[in-house]
């Protein structure tokens, strides 16, 4: 058992790549579209037992899309980041799917593979699958090391990508583009950590004032206090 890929040109002609006796880091997109868990049928296979389903049984269903999160940053030669990680915020909603492993305080060193986690996202068609990956990557917010999340939302929102006229060498066609985008996208990002913070200070400044207020008699208790005395 194993996975094969394929590269397939506009005429829809294939052209084999690879054989590899395992599954591919792409599985869960055949997941998603045919419903099938390949993780357990692995295992199943590998205990000495048939497949659950036949051939016959498969019926594939809208489409799917896989992000790659990697500690990496794609606007810099896809440089590797280290560091350690102090915030996660994972995206939710129908039709999306996160496998990873990674935790706040985590360290994320050079010593190991540098994925991070798979982003997938559903849609009974293309665009709706796309629309649900674009809103996931926005939500998708890792602190403390750079990532791929910059990167694959600015390659999905271009209009390339966006209108399936693609190719292995679209990339080098809308770098120029893309660092544009990043710049734009750094900016307003620093802008609004900025805001955070100023934010953050007020409020951590108004809950001081808060307790000091509380901690300090009302006029009710003064004049309580007082009479207790008389």
């Amino acid at each position: 058992a194993g996975t094969v890929e394929f590269l397939v040109d506009k005429h829809k002609n294939f052209y084999f790549l690879e054989m590899n006796t395992r599954l591919q880091v792409e599985h869960p997109i055949t997941e998603m579209v045919n419903g099938i868990d390949l993780v357990k049928e692995q295992i199943r296979v590998a205990a000495r037992e048939k497949l659950s389903f036949t051939q016959e049984d498969i019926v594939s269903s809208g489409y799917a899309i896989e992000c790659r999160i990697y500690a990496e940053d794609g606007f810099n030669n896809f440089a590797p980041s280290t560091g350690i990680i102090t915030e996660i915020i994972f995206p939710h909603g129908l039709g999306v799917r996160m496998d990873e492993g990674i935790r706040v305080g985590q360290e994320i060193t050079v010593y190991y593979d540098p994925l991070l986690g798979k982003l997938i996202t559903w849609g009974k068609d293309r665009k709706t699958a796309l629309q649900r990956m674009i809103r996931a990557l926005k939500e998708f917010q890792i602190a403390g090391i750079e990532t791929s999340i910059p990167f694959c939302l600015m390659v999905l929102q271009h209009n390339s990508f966006q209108e399936g006229n693609y190719s292995t060498h679209t990339l080098d066609t809308i770098k120029n583009e893309l660092l544009e985008a990043v710049n734009i996208y750094k900016k307003e990002h620093n802008w609004a950590a900025r805001i955070g913070a100023v934010h953050a200070h007020h409020k951590s400044q108004q809950t001081i004032i808060t307790r000091k207020n509380q901690n300090k008699p009302n006029n009710w208790t003064v004049s309580g206090r007082m009479d207790e005395l008389q």
